[in-house]
């Protein structure tokens, strides 16, 4: 009995797959990734901040200088452009929305699918594809991020290529690392610092198995190809900005993220044990058997490694955020589909679809049984805490304002008014065009101490002249303007409104 377990668990040759199989079943998958990730891609409003900031700064590159991002018409300096980049050109071809913010994201993670796929169809056959697949396409945090307008999937896009290079490093083929260098830069040059897990990854590779990877030509040409397409961008922005691209670069993108608990997110060490709990069930139960037969064989050891390296490297680092560990899905993804295949591979059909069946219904059972604790970790908050909830109702009364024929020649940025919370200034600056200042009428709320970064809350007195300020303020509020200003209401909605706000002439 105990030989005969041994032998069901053993690593199994991979099942021959013909060319058209492997090319028809890579394209289905992809398929299948872009019916799930595709649909009402934009029908939601931007979340604030990242995502709304990083779709601005997108849109920004229209009509200016592609070198230099620019957030609220500003040089802006915490992240490369390479995936801004491509948000634009989607911009340009096909208009600025939502739907195109986002679409960079979920066609690279149609990319990891793809790959993912291609990997374990290499390694193991159909089964371990299709069986890896799924359990990425099941996964609610590949999916979340996936459909987001992020950096992340672009970042693991890289960080997949830059995998697949140390995996053919260590069959031998010194081209893997043409593969490895390639897939760093694409990863540093979407999202700077984390892609730091890469060289961290081949450290523990390099002490795990030592001699296996040797400094070749290939190596120093790849590294030559690495520098060519990371240091133009960021030797041009360090010669036209100097120290501001260091203050923020990495000053405080880098070495504060990594020290300090940052934008609200006050986390425990083990903060990401409860994001696997909420965005992995059901595979959660099966990773630490995966990831105990991986530590056995060389082959995989590539994908193991990272995943490790990820969870740990982002669990040290002071901010944590549910996004921050997007690359090890697609890597417990498959681990863990190899490891099933080696469970079901000589099991009839009859077996393989009662599993599916069953699998589907742990996650269906998950799904309901984490949805509060998901609810809890993805709320949108403020930098200042505060629960922002994302709706359509500033932009349709500001866009309506703006239409207005007295809104016509009006100059100036476009004032919000919020008492203890801010509106959510980077989706509404990607609506509306137009500069914004959140402002507050008698003192500094207390609130907003930490919002000041992207917020910068002023004074209503400094912004209000004789000649008329477009302006956004709560319902409430309207009572509360001064008696020697002058509000003219333009556009209302359920909870604010909007309108013109200059000094009265009887001042």
């Amino acid at each position: 009995m105990r030989e005969s377990s041994r032998h069901a668990l053993a690593p199994l040759p991979p099942t021959p797959v013909s060319q058209f199989q492997t090319r028809a079943s890579i394209f289905l998958a992809a398929l299948l990734s872009a019916a799930v990730l595709l649909p009402l891609l934009g029908h939601k409003v931007l979340a604030d901040w990242d995502e709304g900031i990083y779709a601005e700064v997108s849109r920004e590159f229209l009509g200016r200088s592609w070198l230099v991002p620019h957030w609220h018409f500003q040089p802006w300096f915490e992240k490369p452009p390479f995936a801004l980049w491509i948000t634009a050109v989607f911009y340009r071809l096909f208009g600025v929305n939502e739907l195109w913010a986002r679409f960079g994201s979920a066609l690279a993670s149609i990319g990891i699918v793809a790959l993912i796929h291609a990997v374990a169809l290499r390694l193991r056959g159909l089964l371990a594809a299709w069986i890896s697949t799924l359990i990425l396409l099941t996964t609610f945090g590949f999916l979340r991020v996936a459909r987001m307008g992020e950096l992340d999937a672009l970042l693991t896009m890289g960080c997949l290529i830059a995998l697949w290079g140390l995996a053919q490093l260590s069959n031998g083929e010194q081209r893997g690392w043409y593969l490895f260098w390639t897939g760093f830069a694409i990863a540093v040059m979407t999202k700077g610092a984390a892609a730091v897990t890469l060289p961290l990854t081949l450290v523990v590779l390099v002490i795990w198995n030592p001699g296996s990877r040797q400094l070749g030509r290939a190596f120093w040409r790849g590294f030559a190809i690495f520098a060519l397409l990371i240091l133009p961008w960021h030797l041009y922005m360090l010669h036209t900005f100097g120290a501001d691209v260091v203050r923020e670069y990495l000053g405080l993108h880098v070495i504060t993220r990594a020290t300090t608990q940052m934008e609200g997110h006050t986390t425990p060490w083990w903060y990401y044990g409860k994001v696997l709990l909420a965005y992995t069930s059901p595979w959660l139960l099966l990773f630490p058997f995966a990831l105990g037969r991986q530590t056995r064989r060389r082959e995989l050891r590539e994908y193991l490694v990272f995943a490790i390296v990820v969870l740990v490297f982002f669990s040290a680092v002071a901010t944590r955020s549910p996004k921050y560990i997007f690359p090890a899905y697609p890597a417990l993804a498959l681990l863990t589909g190899d490891w099933l295949t080696a469970h079901l591979a000589e099991r009839s059909r009859r077996f393989l679809l009662a599993a599916t069946i069953a699998a589907l219904a742990a996650v269906a059972a998950s799904s309901a049984l984490t949805r509060s604790l998901r609810q809890s970790l993805t709320t949108t908050r403020s930098a200042a805490g505060t629960v922002l909830h994302a709706d359509r109702e500033a932009q349709t009364l500001l866009l309506a304002a703006l239409r207005s024929p007295q809104a016509s020649d009006l100059s100036g940025p476009i004032l919000l008014w919020q008492e203890d919370t801010i509106t959510q200034l980077p989706a509404l600056l990607l609506a509306v065009r137009r500069p914004l200042q959140q402002v507050y009428l008698a003192h500094y709320p207390d609130t907003l101490s930490q919002a000041r970064r992207y917020a910068n809350p002023e004074p209503l007195q400094n912004f209000v002249v004789a000649s008329p300020r477009l302006i956004l303020l709560e319902k409430p509020l309207a009572a509360q303007i001064p008696g020697d200003m002058q509000f003219t209401l333009l556009a209302v909605g359920n909870t604010l409104e909007a309108g013109t706000i200059q000094l009265s002439e009887r001042r």
